[in-house]
């Protein structure tokens, strides 16, 4: 392996670091079939705990506002997190860099977003903590992804 030296700005101390890794196309596309699989399992967990959100917020409280918010809440994070999964796939499969259109979709998709949780919350009977638990399905998805991701490292560690 290559190693190079550096000097760190703040202490001029010589550290040795490994040059980057460049990837074969084999290598490359399991790391790109293993985010698949971490993208999808995501949007399953995700699912899972909108659906278990709806189930006990409609037994625990009986109430219009809060099984809508739960409800509107889970839709839009979930399809934005699809939308931004899409968008972001098909930016990298293209070229090896984003393109200008891909800024601009990014960016009209992030204010539509904000539009869209603005509308709700103005114009429908939404709880509005119903309503933000609904929007951190995702969130959670994420952070279940992260614990697994986690015990499978320190369960090859301790091999």
């Amino acid at each position: 392996m290559r190693k190079r030296k550096e000097k760190e700005k703040n202490d001029g101390i010589e550290t040795e670091s490994e040059a980057p890794k460049i990837l074969t196309p084999e290598e490359a596309l399991v790391l790109i079939r293993e985010q698949e699989r971490r993208l999808k399992r995501i949007q399953f967990v995700s699912l899972g705990l909108w659906l278990l959100l709806l189930v006990v917020g409609g037994i625990l409280y009986h109430s219009l506002p809060v099984m809508l918010g739960l409800f509107l809440g889970g839709l839009i994070v979930v399809l934005n997190f699809y939308w931004l999964t899409r968008l972001v796939r098909r930016a990298f499969q293209e070229r090896k860099k984003p393109t200008k259109s891909f800024f601009v979709k990014f960016g009209l998709k992030f204010f539509s977003l904000l539009a869209i949780v603005a509308l709700v919350i103005y114009f429908t009977p939404v709880h509005p903590i119903a309503f933000l638990i609904g929007l951190s399905v995702s969130f959670f998805g994420i952070s279940v992804d992260g614990l697994i991701g986690w015990a499978g490292m320190y369960k090859k560690k301790m091999r």
